[in-house]
């Protein structure tokens, strides 16, 4: 039922599905469960690849053997020379659509991100990062038609669109965007920005120095911990992104 100031009404509406997914690692005769995600179905080699990586789990594609994928679950067989702690990154509860780090077991990889060194050098004019939010905007299908979805979309410096994903979750939205440009290439982000719906939280600020971008946007505001970080990992992070303004937090040498 649909009530306004003209009065009420029955009508059919569109919701953006929510279905929990299982991940499990293969490692030779070993299963390890990594929990359930709460996500929108689709895309899930790319969510499940790309929170491997973003987990510290994989350093590439090349770590993994093989992917199945049945039943809302995706198992992912790793080369056996990955040495890692599962332990650390297990979860023992159901990691909601809205929490990508609910759950977690141990604390001790929160802040374990490799290879983090990103480009100092990398500029950009800051009416290229208004122009992009309309491309943003645009790349939201699902949220066109439900208003339940996050974005995550990844530019070039000259505005064009590399890849975008959306899901309910905004961490599982930036995962499948990562996992798609690592099975499709690898992730060469030292040049690129990522633009983000919603909120700048403490894990898309991991994730993203995790993947590489050396700026970040978001339409929403960061919390405390998201600035923190980016501070310490010299991420440019761009807050309240709007076509005629925008806060920075941090490094903000690269926007010109």
């Amino acid at each position: 039922m649909r009530i306004s100031n003209q009065g009420s009404e029955h009508v059919m509406d569109n919701l953006a599905i929510e279905t929990p997914l299982y991940i499990e690692i293969l490692q030779k005769d070993q299963t390890y469960p990594m929990g359930i995600t709460m996500r929108t179905p689709g895309e899930d080699i790319d969510l499940v690849v790309g929170f491997l990586y973003s987990e510290g789990i994989i350093e590439g594609y090349e770590s993994i053997e093989d992917i199945m994928e049945l039943d809302n679950t995706v198992s992912i067989r790793i080369s056996e020379d990955v040495v890692i702690d599962l332990e650390s990154h297990r979860r023992q509860t159901v990691t909601t659509s809205a929490c990508g780090v609910c759950g977690k077991t141990s604390l001790t990889n929160l802040h374990q991100i490799h290879n983090a060194t990103l480009n100092k050098s990398f500029q950009i004019e800051s009416n290229l990062l208004s122009k992009n939010l309309e491309l943003l905007n645009s790349k939201q299908p699902l949220f066109e038609l439900t208003g339940g979805t996050h974005a995550a979309v990844a530019f070039d410096r000259k505005g064009a669109v590399i890849a975008a994903r959306e899901d309910v979750g905004r961490h599982n939205a930036l995962d499948k965007l990562i996992g798609h440009m690592i099975r499709n290439g690898g992730l060469n982000n030292t040049e690129l920005i990522l633009q983000v719906s919603g909120r700048s939280s403490f894990e898309l600020v991991q994730k993203t120095i995790r993947a590489g971008f050396p700026i970040m946007a978001s339409v929403g505001a960061a919390s405390s911990l998201a600035v923190e970080l980016a501070r310490e990992y010299n991420l440019t992070l761009v807050c309240f992104l709007k076509p005629d303004s925008m806060v920075i937090h941090s490094a903000p040498n690269r926007i010109i």
